[in-house]
């Protein structure tokens, strides 16, 4: 019975508002990391400066499109060299409008500070989340493994979809997993769960697969809850459909032929004769030779499954998903959460073996390891059995991980801040001076797309250096069919 009671004998409600106390641990981590310490700088190849390049066509009152050029959606380029929004969700966008109208274009510089916003949401709705079903200690546990985790440090220095993904995972696993309270189990909110998660799909385009599993998350209110998802997510699905001719059509799906065969890396990505219309024959003539690729790429999706939210942690996830299943009232949680546990792993198998997709997943995983440690202790000496005991214990266990990765982010902050301002000096003489006047220029070419397009407002196409010497010359104006000609120097900008 003192095993029972240590696992679920916090789902009375606990007066003590200590969710606040959690909000206020992961704030001040995330203001000495951003504040004290200066990282969260980006990188020449983050996604934020495409988020940045789409807010500003928004502001400009030219809809979801982007001056980003990837070399499929060449052919989709309208007069202004403009190509629909077609790899990035919406909801960042819309979030970067507002700050770049109020605060200017070096906003985007501390976008971090947004990133982590949405990790200390994250935080404090893990702690919900695990607290209402495990137990406070495990909340605590949980919000403490989400904060501390090299791959929540590498999200907010990096990529806000990753930490916005996760807050809207969380926020929808307590509405359709409410837990219960004094006067019984709390009944689930299908259609906020909906609604969440058609959010987070605006962020992350894999969260489209979690709409199958709703089901079995809330079985008789399956439909309101499919509801939701489609009535936020409906509007997306025309503009591909418009845009694409596909309503589910992500450029990101390239890589599942990619990194294999004939497409080496990003290749895939920067193909001019793969457009949206021969995508789907490209998919079936690949098919034959992509079980091998998985044969590589599933063990290594697995094993950094097996390892988050960092090393040991994940064997705490593991035995928090054993005891959750075998427990009637987490059973249903612990099932679901296994099944959507399973996305990033078979994403990762299909197209790369990158651990960035278990960042908006990372709810999951820290609640399971929570669970896990809370039922280890409970089974150890009772001196051990003290939540803070062994929440120290656990804390001493993720501090060499947290540590390790701030000490790297801090050795790679001032070459970052300095790449960065070499890199817009030099841009600065091949800024678009025609903007206001309406005249359509040469596009960029750049191995560094996102940024260059960003700093210079021209568009620019997406190529290595050896690609765009494969190019053909601009004579007299002229181009091979369905790609761009090869320009002066004047419209390049690569790397060694």
């Amino acid at each position: 019975m003192k095993q029972s009671r240590a696992v679920n004998e916090p789902r009375i409600p606990d007066a003590r508002p200590r969710w606040i106390a959690v909000l206020l641990a992961a704030a001040a981590y995330w203001a000495v990391n951003l504040g004290l310490f200066g990282q969260g700088t980006p990188h020449l190849l983050d996604d934020t400066w495409e988020y940045a390049v789409a807010a500003e066509h928004l502001l400009a009152g030219d809809g979801f499109v982007t001056r980003v050029i990837h070399p499929p959606l060449w052919g989709l380029a309208d007069s202004a060299l403009r190509v629909p929004l077609l790899i990035h969700g919406p909801l960042l966008p819309v979030l970067f409008a507002p700050a770049l109208a109020l605060a200017g274009p070096g906003v985007v510089d501390q976008v971090a500070w947004l990133a982590a916003a949405f990790a200390v949401i994250t935080a404090v709705l893990v702690y919900r989340l695990a607290a209402r079903h495990f137990g406070q200690a495990a909340g605590v546990a949980a919000a403490l493994l989400y904060t501390l985790s090299p791959l929540t440090l590498e999200a907010v220095h990096h990529d806000v979809a990753l930490t916005a993904g996760a807050a809207f995972l969380a926020a929808s696993l307590l509405a359709l997993f409410p837990g219960e309270d004094l006067l019984g189990p709390r009944e689930p909110h299908a259609f906020l769960a909906g609604l969440l998660l058609g959010a987070g799909y605006l962020v992350r385009p894999e969260f489209l697969l979690l709409v199958v599993l709703l089901p079995f998350a809330v079985p008789a209110r399956a439909w309101t809850a499919v509801f939701g998802f489609t009535l936020v997510a409906l509007p997306w699905w025309v503009h591909h459909a418009l845009a694409a001719g596909t309503p589910w059509f992500s450029l990101s799906s390239y890589l599942v032929i990619g990194y294999h065969g004939g497409y080496p890396d990003l290749t895939v990505l920067r193909d001019f004769d793969l457009p949206p219309s021969a995508w789907p024959a490209a998919l079936r003539d690949a098919l034959p030779e992509l079980p091998a690729k998985w044969a590589q790429t599933l063990p290594r999706a697995l094993k950094r499954a097996l390892l988050a939210p960092w090393g040991p942690a994940g064997a705490l996830a593991a035995l928090g998903f054993l005891a959750a299943l075998f427990s009637r009232p987490h059973r249903r949680l612990a099932a679901w959460g296994l099944g959507t546990a399973l996305i990033p792993v078979a994403v990762m198998t299909l197209t790369i073996y990158d651990e960035r997709y278990l960042s908006p997943f990372m709810p999951i995983w820290c609640t399971a390891a929570a669970a896990g440690a809370a039922a280890l202790a409970a089974r150890l000496p009772a001196w051990v059995r003290a939540p803070r005991v062994w929440i120290t214990l656990l804390a001493l266990l993720a501090l060499p991980p947290a540590a390790a990765a701030w000490i790297a982010a801090g050795r790679d902050a001032p070459a970052a801040r300095s790449a960065l301002d070499a890199e817009r000096a030099a841009l600065a003489d091949r800024a678009d001076r025609t903007k206001d006047a309406g005249v359509r220029v040469q596009p960029m070419f750049s191995d560094t797309p996102d940024f260059a397009a960003w700093t210079t407002g021209r568009s620019v196409v997406w190529l290595t250096r050896e690609e765009y010497s494969a190019l053909p010359p601009c004579v007299n104006a002229g181009a091979a069919a369905g790609r761009p000609c090869r320009a002066g120097q004047e419209h390049v900008r690569f790397h060694p």
